[in-house]
Formats: structure tokens, C-alpha cells, sequence
């Protein structure tokens, strides 16, 4: 499973190379795997986020997971993509 988290994190870069960093976490929030820039106590508050998104924009629970939100933030010239 490692490994295959790695492949995701080199995945996002090579798609994207304004990329500066990843974390890869589990619906629990628990932090998977963390890259360069991003701490890992942010873990939670990124499965928050996404929890939050689901609930308001998916009530039904039976939908499809292609359908799970894209959160984007934006700070000036940072954007964070929470996916």
C-alpha cells in the first residue's frame, strides 16, 4: 500500500509541477503519507473539509464516488486542492 501511495504523491507532480507539496489522508483524517511542504497535523482538518463538502453537496449517500467534491482555496498566488 506504500507504495502505491507514493505512486499517487509522484503522480500529482508529474501532472501538475507547480505543485510544492502532497498529503495523502484516510477518511478518519489520519495523515497517510505527507511531501515536502505540508505538515502532517493538517491531515485532519483536510478530512474535515472534505467531510463537510460531502455532507452539503452529496446528501444522498448512495451516489457515485466519482462524484466527490474538489475543494479549492486560494491566498493570494497559493491554491490549495483538496480532492
Amino acid at each position: 500500500m506504500e507504495a502505491e501511495i507514493k505512486d499517487v504523491i509522484k503522480s500529482v507532480y508529474k501532472k501538475d509541477p507547480s505543485v510544492i507539496g502532497v498529503i495523502v489522508v484516510d477518511e478518519s483524517g489520519l495523515c497517510l503519507e505527507s511531501d515536502k511542504e505540508i505538515p502532517e497535523e493538517a491531515a485532519g482538518l483536510f478530512a474535515s473539509i472534505i467531510a463537510r463538502s460531502e455532507s452539503v453537496l452529496m446528501p444522498n449517500a448512495n451516489q457515485s464516488p466519482d462524484l466527490s467534491p474538489v475543494v479549492q482555496i486560494e491566498a493570494g498566488s497559493l491554491v490549495i486542492v483538496i480532492k
